[in-house]
């Protein structure tokens, strides 16, 4: 198992309606960032598929575990999917099979905002 926080905010896609598309895409280009520059240079090689993943947030506020959750982890999905399976075409790396998303949340302290992410090898017992 392979396990790293990187301090990042999180919101709800969903809640955000009526954000202005440049603070959006702001916020996008830093999730994704992020990713590229602390999860893949730590990330352990090589990477066998299947694998399963878990996100969790780290924040002072949980979201609703249904809808706000997911919604809140699509860009940092995107970036990671892209990352594992080597599909550079934003958004289409997730669909793969190989890899199984799980979604958490941690109460963090008074502005402490994180996201850890895990991976765990998915092994098929014959």
């Amino acid at each position: 198992m392979f396990s790293v926080t990187i301090p990042m905010r999180t919101v709800s896609e969903a809640n955000m309606t009526g954000e202005h598309w440049a603070k959006k895409s702001k916020r996008h280009k830093e999730q994704r960032k992020l990713i590229i520059f602390i999860f893949k240079p730590q990330m352990p090689l090589p990477i066998s598929l299947p694998i399963k993943i878990t996100l969790t947030r780290i924040a002072p506020r949980k979201l609703d575990v249904g809808d706000n959750l997911p919604m809140s982890m699509k860009t940092i999905r995107d970036q990671l999917a892209e990352i594992l399976t080597g599909v550079d075409k934003a958004g289409r790396g997730d669909g793969d099979e190989r890899l199984q998303f799980e979604y958490k949340q941690e109460k963090g302290r008074p502005r402490e905002y994180s996201v850890k992410i895990e991976l765990l090898p998915i092994t098929h017992i014959p």
